[in-house]
């Protein structure tokens, strides 16, 4: 049969670039495909064999495998450096203590917390140096700090703006009326923790000791144990309400070491033939309060002398105010004759007062207090005028004859709470977490908010 002209082309590549080897069959130069024509010149067959000997073939073959030995190295190498991170970094984690002081975050998983801050007391240690006290309850932003959770009593410089030192204190989120603050007539403060316990602060080591086991079995009485305690009123020295486990009330006066019932207490708190021998005279500053006897009556600037029971039960007079003193007790009506009266003879023998003056006679105050009154410092805090919205204003007044010896006007909003003076000058906490510094003339040098 005649065979017909066809274009052949390669069955593989579809080059028609080629060589023949033979009658009717061909190899392909550009992919060494080889090929035959059947006689009907129908079929193309191949046999797909490439060269694997040719020398372009060697040389991908080795540049492949040192790429394959290049990329498993590198993979290799990764894999070890994770591993070794991973034990390094779990080290670090278990053998370090982290800062916990907010804003303190020296590490990645550190985050520092959050801390809601209440009671306060501001005092000096014995180099003179002023401390902050403030109780926190913190809240860690990492997971890692959860278990520091709690409660902590924390001691701030308030000259160089940093904590020195924390103490936990409960794994609890306590507040002001958990844990409270009290300094006794020995000087020292004392700090009841959740009605459960008494602390006595060490002012230099900056931590406390719990002192209740020593002032409990004191008492024959008190053996027995305690199961809870408050301070009485700030004004009634200082004693404390204790709840025996027998569940039997008494106030107790640990320096002293003299147990009242409630009866008992009463009758010792007040009047002059209750006082102990070493009862003492002291001046105290206070405000009056307003009157409903006479509502138009100014509020004035009083100082007082009274017999100071020490470490005894006292109610020393701290609410004055302008009253109708009728002679006696009973029911009466503006018709029966009276005298106008700021201390009456009942108030004078409950509060064991001696005498009163008023210290600026001609002075109109706003929202006063006093946040000094003692030695030669006599410093009060009062709005300039009747709008609640005024800022506060901070003086020294001359306790002798009433003068004002400087005056510093308040940060719109802020509110002294306490006050200590130290050598350079007074230091406190006012309502907003900021601590105040004045110096000695009264200029506010430093007044900056915790973090």
């Amino acid at each position: 049969m005649a065979k017909e002209i066809k274009v052949i082309k390669c069955p593989n590549c579809g080059s028609v670039n080629k060589i023949e080897l033979k009658p009717d069959f061909y190899k392909c130069t550009s992919c060494q495909t080889e090929y035959f024509l059947d006689d009907n010149d129908v079929n193309i067959n191949y046999n797909h064999n490439y060269n694997h000997n040719l020398p372009f073939n060697n040389v991908n073959a080795k540049v492949l495998k040192i790429i394959g030995i290049v990329i498993g190295s590198v993979f290799l190498f990764i894999i070890a450096i994770t591993f070794l991170t991973s034990i390094f970094s779990s080290s670090k984690r278990s053998s370090n203590n982290y800062s916990t002081y907010s804003g303190t975050t020296t590490r990645e998983e550190d985050q520092g917390y959050y801390a809601s801050r209440y009671s306060s007391m501001a005092f000096l240690q014995s180099s003179g140096q002023p401390v902050i006290a403030m109780l926190e309850s913190r809240r860690y932003n990492s997971n890692m700090n959860k278990e520091k959770e709690g409660s902590y009593l924390a001691f701030y410089d308030p000259i160089k703006k940093e904590l020195i030192k924390d103490e936990k204190v409960s794994s609890e989120s306590l507040s002001s009326s958990d844990f409270k603050f009290k300094t006794f007539s020995d000087g020292n403060i004392y700090m009841i923790n959740n009605k459960a316990s008494l602390l006595r602060l060490d002012k230099d080591n900056l931590k406390t000791q719990d002192v209740g086991k020593k002032f409990f079995e004191a008492n024959t009485e008190l053996q027995i144990g305690v199961a809870t305690m408050e301070f009485v009123y700030r004004d009634n020295g200082d004693g404390l309400i204790i709840l025996t486990n027998d569940g039997k009330k008494r106030y107790y006066y640990p320096l002293i070491q003299k147990l009242y019932t409630e009866k008992e207490y009463y009758k010792a708190n007040n009047g002059f033939n209750t006082l102990l021998p070493n009862a003492k005279d002291k001046t105290i500053y206070l405000f009056t309060s307003e009157s409903s006897d006479y509502p138009d009556e100014k509020l004035q600037l009083i100082q007082i002398t009274y017999k100071d029971n020490g470490a005894g039960p006292k109610d020393i007079t701290d609410n004055l105010r302008w009253g109708k003193d009728y002679g006696g007790s009973g029911i009466f009506t503006d018709r029966d004759p009276y005298r106008k009266v700021l201390l009456g003879r009942w108030e004078k023998e409950r509060g064991r007062v001696l005498s009163w003056r008023d210290v600026t006679p001609d002075r109109l105050y706003f929202a006063p207090s006093v946040l000094i009154g003692e030695g030669d410092n006599l410093i009060i805090q009062f709005r300039a005028d009747a709008n609640t919205k005024s800022p506060f204003k901070i003086q020294k007044i001359n306790k002798d004859n009433g003068t004002v010896e400087w005056t510093a006007s308040l940060p719109a909003g802020a509110n002294v709470e306490s006050l200590i003076k130290f050598k350079d000058g007074f230091t406190g906490v006012n309502d907003r977490d900021q601590i105040i510094v004045l110096d000695n003339k009264g200029t506010i040098t430093s007044n900056y908010k915790l973090d």
